[in-house]
């Protein structure tokens, strides 16, 4: 994309005598300075050559961008890892303990060497008991299944992202022009003032107020440019680049809308398959994984041990045993009561939570819908009669103007009443292309 800059000429606002020529001439030739200053520096012409030859981003071509690089996508992977990691832990034993120990040794009397030393080798398992260590595998199964489901919804959150980031940089682009069209409009009728003025047929008053006007419409324009670059920026960082420059589907962007409110509504009527309202479901289920839990954690701690035992008598030999043994603590103080309520309370809040989805999902589709149908009703106002009806009285009120029974107001209200309904004609499209993406996020 083409990056416009804007020259800047000062034109004088105060005209003297008409006796004195050169006062007529520093007007008129700062209106002839202004027009091939912005035409040359690219600011009132649409970059169109320089994007005729760059090969259009089509959509599909920016969401597959996204899918690739989406930093988004990248954590929600980083998501699925962690995830399966957890389950593979929760899977696993704990460690076994190897313990010596040598009892009898380096006393007084006999016990003064390890003549009569007993050692003591022992291995102890910590064992599942109390339905804790199945808990936590159920929970981190479910884990797994709410890192891919979350994983969806990113997916699809990405794709609405991309959607309305593209249709802003259109329309941003669209904004651009017809503010770079005002500015131009703005120029050519200061030219017509300047000659009416020099013939005295204008006042000084309408004069000031079209230079006025002229600078005002260059700053909008410089202000619109800003702004396209802007959008385009936002839609590269969806995949990680500074700056779209390639020039975008025009041609989406002014098809007709995808359906009908009654069509969009059947295609979101299988919302019990939503994302949010599976990850709603699966974080049910991980509370309650966690909530059981804590329960079994109250009888967690059984240990089982077995060794050898080895017994020196200090002149013949040794004799060996066997070591058995099983330990597990008492919750006679401690039953773990502060835990158990703490997931019972995260149990019943996540309950909480599934029933309301359904309902807000819901409550959010209506709206998208609602407000696709009023962009629509707005779109087809504008492209069949509200656009048409200002061109021709732009057209009229220039006549009227340049056959002297218009005045200068007059033919300024008619055009920016042209430019209104065009801007507004863009934004509707925004709005249908926003609305779209919101309807397809919540099918």
């Amino acid at each position: 994309m083409t990056t416009a800059t804007i020259e800047t000429t000062t034109i004088s606002m105060t005209r003297p005598p008409r006796n004195e020529s050169s006062g007529a001439q520093r007007v008129r030739a700062g209106a002839a300075v202004l027009l091939p200053a912005l035409a040359l520096t690219g600011f009132l012409a649409a970059p169109a050559a320089a994007q005729a030859s760059a090969a259009v981003l089509t959509l599909e071509q920016a969401l597959a961008r996204a899918s690739e690089r989406s930093p988004v996508l990248a954590a929600a992977g980083s998501g699925r890892e962690v995830a399966a990691a957890r389950l593979r832990q929760a899977r696993a034993w704990e460690n076994p303990t190897l313990s010596v120990e040598v009892e009898n040794v380096l006393g007084s009397g006999e016990y003064a060497d390890f003549d009569v030393a007993e050692t003591t080798v022992a291995l102890s398992q910590p064992l599942p008991w109390g339905g804790g260590r199945a808990a936590g595998r159920r929970g981190a199964r479910a884990g797994v299944a709410l890192a891919e489901v979350e994983a969806e919804w990113a997916a699809r959150e990405v794709r609405r992202e991309v959607l309305i980031a593209y249709a802003e940089a259109i329309a941003a682009d669209r904004i651009a022009a017809i503010e770079r069209e005002r500015a131009q409009i703005g120029i050519a009728t200061h030219e017509a003032v300047d000659k009416r003025f020099d013939s005295g047929l204008e006042s000084a008053l309408e004069h000031s107020r079209a230079v006025v006007e002229t600078s005002d419409l260059q700053a909008a324009a410089r202000r619109a440019t800003a702004a396209a670059q802007a959008r385009r920026r936002a839609l590269a960082a969806l995949w990680r680049e500074d700056l779209v420059s390639e020039p975008l589907d025009d041609a989406w962007f002014d098809a007709a809308p995808a359906g009908s409110v009654a069509s969009l509504a059947a295609t979101g009527s299988g919302s019990r398959a939503h994302p949010r309202l599976v990850r709603a479901q699966l974080q049910v289920e991980v509370a309650r994984a966690a909530f059981e839990a804590q329960r079994g954690a109250r009888f967690e701690g059984l240990e089982a041990t077995v060794g050898t035992r080895r017994f020196a008598d200090g002149s013949a030999g040794s004799e060996r045993a066997w070591v058995l043994g099983v330990s597990t603590p008492l919750p006679l103080w401690d039953r773990n009561g502060a835990a158990i309520a703490e997931e019972r309370a995260a149990l019943l809040a996540a309950e909480i939570e599934a029933e309301q989805a359904a309902r807000l999902l819901q409550d959010e589709r209506e709206q998208a819908m609602a407000e696709h149908e009023a962009a629509r009703i707005a779109h087809d106002a504008l492209v069949n009669s509200g656009v048409p009806a200002a061109r021709a009285a732009m057209q009229l009120a220039q006549q009227g103007y340049e056959a002297g029974r218009l005045s200068l107001l007059e033919r300024l209200d008619a055009e920016r009443a042209l430019s209104d309904l065009r801007e507004r004609l863009v934004n509707a499209r925004l709005a249908l292309r926003r609305t779209e993406a919101e309807l397809d996020s919540l099918r």
